[in-house]
């Protein structure tokens, strides 16, 4: 299979740079005499810009989940969490001839009662590019690449750090690779068609999240633009990584309203699942994870965004239900012998596999924002829930931006949890949050 798939991406590779004389046809056209000449305008080859933001979190602790149980079991003195957060981002470029230079460094600096002051430094992306034509890229470095057209989750995105599901549209930390985009314009039911190649290289230094030794992994996404819909089919593989495939799909209907949605399998994902007892076993299949979605935006600046996730990878509502009975079966025994032992397991198994964000399996994704409502100049109000299909437990965040100053942004967000006993929004450490926040650009 993987031998067809790697003589079909080398076809279309070929298929690229046939000149385009060959498929287009003989269509004569009048010529016209243009006498006149456009000033130039001259192009900087450098570019940058930096953000700094200041925010402060405060999260309201429920003392009775059980994930705040697991991670203190002695409770806490107080039971309002705050953190301050001063956040620097710098994003530069420069050109020279056909080399460009990219850079995309961020920089944090936070408070909280638990760690007092700490910092995170890390490059986000770091790459240079060679631009020998207007059709070919070649990239090396550290870069995001954004697969997949989703907007809160991406299943085809292969080589792509998760989104926080809270903020899908902040930036995120690329990975070392090589790759490449060479586009074709053609005449006919496709408009154009492009190619991504991408090579993942894994050591101890780079890249070391994707295998434990040595590795080399092969990606390729394919563009296609026809009938006025773009289309795009992915793959990966390598030595240590389960084999996975891809589609996705964007489609304007009209002006206002567009489609959107993505497929994609990965072979042989092996889940780890735990019983009430703590028995860890290994279960080996074929995931078929989907996502469809829409976004409208109204005569009146509403934009509705709506998509529906199957997470074919996360775990049904028994499973997460023998998980938290370990949860809570391990601190009574704390509390009764202290004990540590289930507590201690159920803790590890929490960070490696189920205390992450859509840990099930069917999730809806709403945002609602409305601009300058009562002709409120620079004021853009929405709201987002996030909610869990099977166990009915979910997330409503209100939230506000204001930017009436040049250059300055204000926001307020609000989340509250809800959910019942053992469900995964029911049985979070917190179960309200308080965001504001003051951005700055330069």
């Amino acid at each position: 299979m993987k031998l067809n798939l790697l003589i079909m991406f080398f076809l279309i590779f070929i298929y690229i740079f046939i000149p385009g004389n060959i498929f287009a046809e003989d269509i004569s056209s009048d010529t016209f005499d243009l006498d006149f000449e456009i000033p130039e305008v001259e192009k900087k080859p450098y570019s940058f810009n930096a953000e700094f933001k200041i925010s402060e979190t405060i999260k309201g602790f429920d003392e009775d989940s059980l994930l705040f149980n697991q991670k203190y079991p002695n409770g806490r003195d107080d039971y309002t969490f705050y953190q301050t957060d001063l956040n620097l981002k710098f994003e530069g470029s420069y050109q020279i001839s056909i080399v460009k230079l990219y850079v995309r460094l961020n920089g944090a600096l936070y408070y909280n009662d638990a760690e007092d002051w700490e910092n995170d430094r890390r490059t986000e992306e770091a790459y240079v590019s060679l631009l020998p034509g207007p059709s070919i890229t070649l990239d090396a470095g550290k870069k995001v690449l954004k697969w997949g057209k989703g907007y809160a989750w991406n299943p085809a995105a292969f080589i792509s750090r998760l989104k926080d599901i809270e903020d899908p549209d902040a930036t995120m930390e690329g990975y070392y690779v090589v790759s490449g985009d060479f586009i074709k314009s053609i005449n006919g039911p496709i408009k154009t068609i492009a190619l991504t190649p991408v090579i993942l290289p894994v050591s101890r230094h780079i890249n070391d999240e994707w295998s434990m030794g040595r590795d080399t992994i092969w990606g390729c996404k394919i563009y296609f633009f026809a009938f006025d819909t773009d289309l795009d089919i992915m793959f990966l593989s390598g030595e240590e990584v389960k084999d996975r495939f891809g589609i996705d799909f964007s489609k304007n209907i009209s002006v206002n309203f567009e489609i959107h949605g993505e497929a994609a399998i990965v072979l042989d994902y092996v889940k780890y699942i735990t019983d009430q007892q703590g028995n860890l076993t290994e279960k080996e299949y074929d995931t078929k994870n989907y996502l469809l979605g829409t976004r409208y935006l109204t005569s009146h600046d509403t934009t509705y965004i709506f998509e529906y996730f199957r997470n074919s990878q996360g775990y049904s509502r028994g499973e997460m239900k023998d998980y938290f009975a370990l949860v809570e079966d391990g601190y009574q025994e704390y509390i009764n012998s202290r004990s540590m032992a289930k507590i201690s397991k159920s803790r590890q198994y929490g960070s490696q596999f189920y205390n992450k964000q859509t840990v099930m399996k069917d999730y809806f994704y709403l945002k609602v924002s409305k601009k300058e409502p009562f002709d409120i100049l620079y004021f853009t109000p929405s709201v987002v829930c996030i909610y869990n299909i099977n166990d009915k437990s979910g997330s409503i965040t209100p939230q506000m931006t204001y930017t009436s100053i040049t250059n300055f942004e204000f926001e307020l967000k609000t989340t509250f949890l809800f959910g019942k006993d053992y469900t995964e929004y029911g049985e979070k450490l917190n179960d309200y949050k308080i965001y504001a926040s003051m951005k700055y650009y330069f």
